[in-house]
């Protein structure tokens, strides 16, 4: 088989499902509006089961919920059978995935979820199915094909389940109050973890301060003891009232007198920004104002400072 071949089998694919999905977001109706708010006012937590594939994306889509608030258990229906039971409560709800609808290793979970009075929501290709009939919500899939050339192996409709617990889960989020700061708190590790992080988490308290009043000289001397390229003057009330950076001092000293008023060669508007701004968003305001060092602000006084090189390592 030539690689033009291969490239066309691999393109219908994608073709095939990216069509499915567009199906399915088509056939979104008031049963999808019904499980997301059954979910966002849960109060216990979240069991999804499959068998086979259909587990394996059961397992992911709980891995999502989990990571966004949400209390999320991917649960197998064959160790369910099997003791596994006892981890379903009063206050669960249960999602079950299944192509078919008639999977018999999903019967002890659905029998014992009804006798629990579990509100059940069934994501399934079948309207008129023994899973259907024992779900309060059915999310049905649209009719569709798998990609295989034998249309047997599960692609298509794993897809379309694994996108529609996507959408379940996002929808769920926009109805809570989950921002950043909440994902953050559940992601303190790798990547994400990292890209979550705020200013205020790796700031620098000992910020370089000058009364109002004090001389250039003073700037000089403090400016080179802290070490960050400039100093922050402030007013009477403690309150920022301008800054004087290195660049002001070289671009300004053969016509000054290093015994006035720091005052006379300050910036009156220095670019600040409080603690909740992601590390991230700090890299890219001081890159756009040209500035190494960032003065974190709380009421307009500063309560941090933070440069550029220990945002970049943080990032």
């Amino acid at each position: 088989m030539n690689k033009s071949k291969i490239i066309k089998i691999g393109q219908d694919v994608l073709k095939l499902e990216s069509q499915a999905l567009d199906r399915l977001s088509q056939s979104l109706n008031k049963n999808f509006v019904k499980a997301v708010e059954l979910i966002s006012q849960l109060n216990g937590k979240l069991i999804i089961t499959g068998v086979g594939k259909s587990g394996n994306i059961s397992a992911k889509i709980a891995a999502s919920f989990t990571s966004t608030g949400i209390p999320a258990i991917y649960l197998n229906p064959v160790d369910a059978s099997h003791g596994d039971m006892g981890i379903v409560e009063n206050k669960d709800v249960l999602i079950v995935l299944s192509n078919s609808g008639e999977t018999h290793e999903l019967a002890d979970l659905i029998n014992f979820s009804k006798k629990k009075k579990i509100k059940i929501i069934s994501i399934t290709s079948k309207n008129k199915s023994l899973l259907t009939k024992n779900s309060d919500i059915n999310l049905i899939l649209p009719n569709h094909k798998e990609a295989d050339k034998l249309q047997t192996i599960p692609t298509t409709s794993t897809t379309m389940s694994l996108a529609l617990g996507d959408a379940l889960c996002c929808s769920v989020l926009s109805l809570r109050e989950f921002d950043k700061k909440s994902f953050r708190e559940l992601h303190p590790g790798g990547k994400i973890g990292k890209k979550l992080k705020t200013i205020s988490e790796i700031m620098d308290t000992d910020i370089p301060t000058i009364s109002h009043n004090s001389s250039i000289v003073d700037a000089v001397l403090i400016m080179t003891e802290k070490k960050y390229g400039c100093v922050v003057v402030l007013g009477k009330d403690k309150k920022i009232k301008g800054i004087i950076t290195d660049g002001d001092l070289r671009r300004s000293i053969s016509s000054i007198d290093i015994k006035e008023k720091a005052t006379k060669i300050m910036k009156s508007k220095p670019i600040v920004a409080t603690g909740d701004l992601l590390i991230s968003s700090a890299i890219v305001l001081m890159n756009k104002h040209s500035i190494t060092s960032l003065i974190i602000v709380r009421n307009n006084k500063p309560v941090g400072i933070v440069n550029i090189k220990k945002c970049l390592d943080n990032d």
